[in-house]
């Protein structure tokens, strides 16, 4: 079974416990943190929340199953430098719903590196998983998130007044969906053609 995915700039491969330190460093980051719904994270949150998640990705591919919670570890394609993470949570209640999530280092972003993620959940989703439907959010005050799921074809669906206090504020939360059959034949050609 795959476990590596080449995009045009960045390698995406499933996180491995090998990776925990890149992740738990950057989600110490304040500003990596700002716009998320948790965090600066302390090593041992980030290791107590990403460990069962490798380890139920390790079981699900050594018993040749489709991975269940797949989760990535993101790394630049040329010099294998870590970028980031990113991620596929299954809807509770539909087999082939799925919330896409992605935090790059500080140092990657403003380099497209966040479309690419994007693009990349879109791919998995709809064409390794055999997903129907994506789900994005994030908090109001994140234009960059915004921007990046509106280019990838994300459509802005609802806003959650006062969803969560941070940094001494309420913050509200937009939710957006991309559904496959929203995809013309064009686009799910590229996005095919774009991960090998």
């Amino acid at each position: 079974m795959k476990t590596e995915f080449y995009g045009q700039n960045l390698l995406f491969s499933y996180m491995s416990e090998e990776d925990l330190f890149s992740v738990c460093m950057m989600l110490e980051k304040r500003n990596v943190c700002e716009w998320l719904f948790f965090g600066p994270n302390s090593f041992d949150e980030t290791n107590k929340y990403f460990k069962p998640l490798i380890s139920s990705m390790k079981q699900d591919l050594l018993n040749n199953r489709p991975v269940n919670i797949p989760v990535f570890t993101i790394k630049d394609r040329r010099s294998g430098f870590f970028v980031g993470q990113c991620g596929l949570i299954p809807d509770g209640f539909c087999g082939d719903v799925y919330t896409i999530g992605y935090q790059l280092d500080d140092i990657c972003w403003r380099r497209g590196f966040g479309t690419e993620a994007c693009r990349f959940l879109i791919y998995y989703a709809f064409f390794v998983a055999k997903g129907r439907r994506l789900n994005g959010d994030c908090m109001a005050g994140n234009k960059g998130s915004q921007r990046i799921m509106e280019k990838c074809g994300f459509k802005k669906e609802g806003l959650q007044r006062d969803y969560c206090f941070k940094n001494g504020k309420y913050h509200d939360r937009i939710f957006y969906g991309l559904l496959k059959d929203c995809l013309d034949e064009d686009w799910q050609n590229i996005l095919i053609s774009e991960f090998w």
